[in-house]
Parts: structure tokens; C-alpha cells; sequence
């Protein structure tokens, strides 16, 4: 049985935070998972994967990003805009006060993919200790820690000065669904989705390059458990950077690749790769 609610979550900077919930007022529960979803998704994307994650009896609290999902009414060129990077970590942090309240002393771990992997990195290693103590541990997938094709220096050194001067500008990106899933059932959903987009400002892509540098430089400091996963068939992300990463960062890391495109959950591998997630969660449920 399926318990969906759709709510609104005050950000710390008085905006509201469109969330959706999946099973978490289900008393069967061993935790709930705080999902933060990659460039150009949104909330109701990952309803397939909360349905598989239920199967573990982990609930999910799925996060519209700034910039991403349905536009509020009345707003123009919203889509890929945020006052500031900052506002992701800020959001990730409210709605986990948010999930306390709606579900109290429920273990809570953190999932990100691509752009939200990057975002659930710079969450754990801005906030502080105490803070981080909330998570039992964190779930990676495929995060942004670079591209592939790697982004020329001049292009970057562009990125820098645009934002300075004209931050809201955007860029439009072409994205290739078959890059993102092998799946082909998987594509026309993507092809077909009203709210999935390509637009992304400079503002937004300065802040992810920065935060790329960010957790690369502070990889050592992870707090908690992490599950790292990587795409064997990754041509969206860098895979380079992601081992970086996980080499840094140590025994905390649980690291495993899948013969998969950039979206493992939603390929032909999501699967198992679900079932390595809820066991992963399980082992580290005190």
C-alpha cells in the first residue's frame, strides 16, 4: 500500500519547498530516506524508487530542488534559477527538521544522485558535527563531481566572470536521454515529462563547479557511512573525479560500480542495485 502526500517546506530563507512523502506515517518503517534528485528531475521522478525502496520498509521524503519541478504560478524563466548554492545545503537541513517533526525518532539517511549527490556531499561536509549525527548514513549515485567531457579551464574561467556580471543567464543543455538510461521505457518518460528540463543559470553551475571543488578538497571529512555508487557506461559525469572521491574519503566509503548508464536507479541494473541499497541501509541501522 502507497501513502503519498504532497507537501510545502519553509526554507530558511522564507521559500517554500515542495517535498513529497511515501510511506512515512507507516508504522512498519526502519527509516526514512531524504532524496535529493539530479539536474533536471524532479520530485515525482523518483517515485519508482521510493515504491522499491518501500520493499526494504525504508519511506522517502523526495526534495524539489530550486529551480527544478513545477514553477510556482506567475513565474517566468524559473526553471535552473537559485538565489545561491548555499540555499541547496539550507534546504537539505530544513527539511530534515521538517521530517523530525512528521515522523519523530525515525532514522533518517541521505540520497543523492548526480547533481543531489553533489549537493548531500557539500550538505554532510558544511554542516556541523552535531548536525551531521542526524543521518545514519548517506547513499550516493553517480554524483557531480566533474563532467565528462572535463570542462576546458577557459570555459570555467568564463563561468567565473559571468557570474558576476549577468548570474541569472542561462544556459540550455541538450540532454540525451539515452546517455542517462538504457532503458528505453525509461526514456520516453523522461522524453515526455512536462517538468523535466535542460535550463540551467550561471549562478547554479558556478555553484556546483565550486562545489565540486569542495568535497573533492574535503573529502577526508565525511561523517557518516556512505554507499558510492558509479556507472560502468558514465559519459554525463566523471567517474575519475567519483574515485577521487572515494579514495580520499577512506573506510567510510562503501564503493561499487554498475553495468549501467548515469541513472542506475532507473536502469536495467535498478534492481539490484536497490536491493545493495536497503542492505547497506540495514547494516548500519544501530
Amino acid at each position: 500500500m502507497q501513502n503519498i502526500n504532497y507537501k510545502k517546506v519553509s526554507a530558511k530563507d522564507g521559500a517554500e519547498i515542495p517535498i513529497i512523502t511515501f510511506n512515512i506515517e507507516d508504522a512498519d518503517k526502519k527509516g526514512i530516506l531524504i532524496v535529493s534528485h539530479g539536474f533536471g528531475e524532479h520530485s515525482g521522478s523518483y517515485l519508482e524508487f521510493a515504491e522499491l525502496m518501500w520493499k526494504g520498509k525504508y519511506a522517502s521524503v523526495i526534495i524539489d530542488q530550486r529551480g527544478h519541478g513545477k514553477p510556482p504560478d506567475g513565474s517566468k524563466n524559473w526553471h535552473g534559477q537559485i538565489p545561491d548554492y548555499q540555499c541547496f545545503v539550507d534546504d537539505i537541513v530544513s527539511v530534515t527538521e521538517e521530517t523530525k517533526k512528521l515522523s519523530p525518532n525515525t532514522p533518517i539517511a541521505l540520497y543523492g544522485h548526480s547533481m543531489g549527490g553533489n549537493i548531500i556531499m557539500n550538505t554532510l561536509l558544511k554542516i556541523t558535527p552535531e548536525q551531521a549525527k542526524e543521518y545514519f548514513c548517506s547513499l550516493l549515485e553517480s554524483p557531480w563531481l566533474g563532467l565528462t567531457p572535463p570542462m576546458k579551464p577557459a570555459t570555467r574561467s568564463l563561468v567565473k566572470v559571468l557570474n558576476k556580471i549577468m548570474p541569472r543567464f542561462i544556459i540550455k543543455q541538450k540532454l540525451k536521454h539515452e546517455q542517462i538510461s538504457s532503458d528505453e521505457e525509461k526514456n520516453k518518460y523522461y522524453a515526455n515529462d512536462p517538468y523535466y528540463h535542460g535550463f540551467i543559470s550561471v549562478r547554479m553551475l558556478n555553484g556546483i563547479i565550486n562545489g565540486c571543488d569542495f568535497a573533492l578538497e574535503n573529502a577526508g571529512k565525511m561523517p557518516v557511512k556512505t554507499f558510492l555508487a558509479y556507472a560502468e557506461n558514465e559519459i554525463i559525469v566523471s567517474n575519475k573525479e567519483i574515485l577521487e572521491f572515494a579514495e580520499k574519503a577512506g573506510d567510510i566509503i562503501t564503493l561499487k560500480c554498475y553495468a549501467s548508464n548515469h541513472a542506475i536507479h532507473n536502469d536495467v541494473q535498478q534492481i539490484p542495485y536497490c536491493e545493495d541499497l536497503i542492505a547497506f541501509l540495514d547494516s548500519n541501522l544501530t
